[in-house]
């Protein structure tokens, strides 16, 4: 599996992406539903949705999701910066991380501490 690239991230999102996937890591990620997560990812069709807790996924091609949280783009004036675009094997990386390693080690990864 490969690692996770922040440049990549940041290069295709707006400043606020790496906090929108921290928020979706720490709310929606753990051991009840990570297998219903990456059954999705892997296995979902283009333009099929997962509605979680707070977030939503949407597969937007062979290698990537879009990620947002519905509520906050109620309350913002700009949605579009709320939203994440990340590779399925990235997100994959990045829950396992958090299952492994927890909250800290997501924080580093995308430079939020």
């Amino acid at each position: 599996m490969k690692a996770f690239d922040f440049d990549k991230l940041n290069k295709r999102n707006s400043r606020n992406a790496a906090a929108v996937l921290r928020s979706f890591i720490e709310i929606e990620v753990n051991e009840y539903s990570m297998s219903d997560i990456i059954q999705f990812l892997n296995h979902s069709s283009i333009g099929e949705e997962l509605e979680l807790t707070d977030h939503f996924i949407i597969r937007k091609n062979e290698d990537e999701v879009l990620v947002f949280n519905e509520t906050t783009e109620m309350f913002v004036k700009n949605p579009e910066d709320y939203r994440v675009y990340v590779e399925i094997s990235s997100l994959i990386y990045l829950m396992n991380q958090y299952m492994s390693q927890g909250l800290r080690k997501i924080d580093s990864l995308l430079k939020l501490n």
